[in-house]
């Protein structure tokens, strides 16, 4: 995706434009074949690929169109009379087999999204609407998802938990920011649960001029769990802030507990200096202090930062790189970028072959694991495209092409 749409998602939420949804019943739908169950089998096979497509006006102005496909790696890919318009600003997270969209402007709401197997569609399940849009949505256990709501002009940070079945909330918690930092201006970065306790990631941006002049450690601050009591920050100064803006992926967590905070100050994301190296620190599972012994220096490895990562069932990350030197990374582009499997524990990188470097949307990574494959979509000159990555040999094969101004979701059911 070029500069200018990442610049649109970044104008809409620095201007405390908050992410809308109200979602109805969508059709599943390919090409051809709307509604139908390509398997043949009993419904309950039915398990389609979706894709959250946004559509740019000529106002400037985007829609976003969910639709369900039953093929994802050949022909061409479109929301053209199918599912249902929201204009608007919208964020979407898949978490176990439900989509979760998180909304605002006129219903800060959640939405979940199934695929029902009777009437094989996408289906709503709960709508429940909030004063101020969530930053971000996790699972914190089997029974509990847990939210968080905190803004660089805001002194609150608000929890909530969860139920995944009914979408209602079952807790609040408010928190003072003054019991982080006295700095004005934490930006939400990333959010993890690992056994009892919570851990939140954030950077310092100013209110008004977004500039980030902290920039001279990491830190996260612990809550337990389920009780979200906060305990302390815990900070590091090998390396700068966590996470950046809008991507969320600034703390994530292996199989066995252990957090990985990733660091790397980028202008590209959202950073106006960097006056540390980028890394990447370790929290292991049961412990809520940075390992002293443990530091992956992604740059000398990777010849580059790391800016996304998302857990693949092999125990390694899906993760995406951007190659430029701080120096001349352009601000807010969120560009260029390369796919690579990282192992978080061997630190090795293996950069995935046949994709392109590309610009990013400068939102939340897209895409999914299935079986020994990593799908994602990749922007090009010519289009939008999916591809398919083997993560165990590190290749990949264009797929589908998508017409949409950028993707803000793919999943598969």
């Amino acid at each position: 995706m070029n500069k200018s749409i990442f610049n649109f998602s970044k104008a809409l939420t620095l201007s405390a434009l908050s992410l809308l949804f109200v979602f109805s019943t969508v059709s599943c739908s390919s090409d051809d074949d709307a509604g139908e169950n390509p398997t043949g089998e009993d419904p309950e096979a039915y398990n389609p690929y979706a894709l959250s497509l946004a559509i740019q006006s000529t106002d400037g102005s985007y829609s976003y169109y969910t639709v369900a496909y039953d093929d994802v790696m050949s022909g061409t890919l479109t929301a053209q009379g199918q599912g249902i318009e929201q204009p608007g600003y919208y964020d979407f997270t898949m978490i176990n087999n439900t989509i979760y969209s998180l909304g605002g402007l006129d219903d800060v709401n959640v939405v979940a999204i199934n695929a029902d197997q009777d009437s094989q569609s996408l289906t709503q399940t709960g709508d429940v609407s909030f004063p101020n849009s969530l930053s971000d949505l996790v699972e914190a256990d089997d029974n509990t998802l847990v939210s968080v709501t905190m803004s660089s002009d805001s002194d609150i940070i608000t929890f909530r938990k969860f139920n995944p079945n009914t979408v209602e909330v079952s807790e609040t918690k408010e928190i003072q920011v003054a019991e982080l930092t006295n700095l004005v201006g934490t930006s939400y970065s990333g959010m993890v649960v690992s056994g009892d306790h919570l851990f939140l990631s954030y950077y310092i941006s100013d209110p008004e001029t977004f500039a980030t002049t902290h920039t001279d450690q990491a830190e996260v601050a612990v809550f337990s769990y389920p009780e979200l009591e906060f305990q302390e920050v815990i900070t590091d100064d090998r390396v700068g802030p966590i996470g950046g803006f809008n991507t969320k992926s600034g703390l994530v967590k292996d199989a066995a507990g252990n957090v990985y905070a990733i660091s790397h100050s980028n202008p590209a994301n959202g950073y106006s200096q960097s006056t540390k190296p980028a890394g990447i620190l370790k929290i292991n599972a049961g412990e809520t202090t940075f390992d002293e012994d443990y530091f992956f220096d992604i740059n000398e490895i990777a010849g580059g930062n790391m800016v996304y990562a998302k857990l693949l069932s092999n125990g390694q990350f899906f993760t995406e790189i951007n190659t430029e030197s701080r120096a001349t990374q352009a601000m807010w582009s969120d560009n260029p970028l390369e796919s690579a499997i990282v192992d978080f524990e061997a630190q090795t990188v293996n950069y995935v072959q046949n994709i392109p470097a590309h610009g990013g949307d400068g939102r939340r990574l897209v895409g999914f694991e299935e079986d020994n494959n990593y799908y994602i979509t990749i922007p090009e000159e010519d289009g939008i495209f999916v591809y398919q990555i083997d993560t165990q040999n590190y290749t990949a094969t264009q797929g589908a092409e998508v017409q949409a101004s950028f993707i803000a979701g793919f999943y598969k059911f």
